[in-house]
């Protein structure tokens, strides 16, 4: 793997910087039961350039931490995002189908923390919401900031798997 440059890390910084900010502008649909995390948008840029999971990893470990959430879900939750965004970019040719994969292990795994961790309902009702805030999310603002970047040779050049 080669060395990161100083401008990916700035970017990888900028990246996580932004996703903390999402959820904690939106903090009041990025927690609990009901979860519309707008920050989640931002996983659609590992189909531009894997590393940014670098800085999605880090936002959303830091987002969790600073929102309050209890250690089970700062540790899981972060690896949840992290596996779902590794599942999108094995899915990078499909991106269709790569936009899914934060619902579903997000679904799974916060769905689990929200019911065992907090005590917030049966699995069937905990992984159902995060899944379909999730789903709404990622075919909503993910797939439009998706297409936005796709269609946009600028932001395609700053994001792409060149630099």
């Amino acid at each position: 793997m080669n060395a990161f440059s100083l401008k990916t890390m700035t970017t990888q910084v900028v990246i996580a910087a932004i996703y903390v900010v999402f959820v904690l502008v939106f903090q009041f649909m990025s927690f609990q039961l009901i979860q519309f995390r707008i920050a989640e948008l931002l996983m659609v840029l590992v189909l531009f350039n894997p590393k940014h999971i670098v800085g999605l990893t880090i936002g959303c470990f830091l987002a969790n931490l600073i929102g309050g959430a209890i250690l089970v879900d700062v540790i899981f939750g972060t690896l949840a995002t992290t596996l779902a965004a590794a599942l999108m970019i094995l899915l990078k040719s499909k991106p269709g189908f790569a936009l899914i994969m934060p619902a579903i292990i997000n679904g799974i795994v916060v769905g689990i923390i929200l019911t065992y961790g907090y005590l917030l309902g049966p699995l069937w009702l905990t992984m159902g919401s995060v899944f379909i805030g999730e789903f709404v999310v990622m075919y909503t603002f993910g797939f439009v900031t998706y297409r936005v970047i796709k269609n946009n040779p600028h932001m395609l050049e700053l994001l792409s798997s060149q630099h």
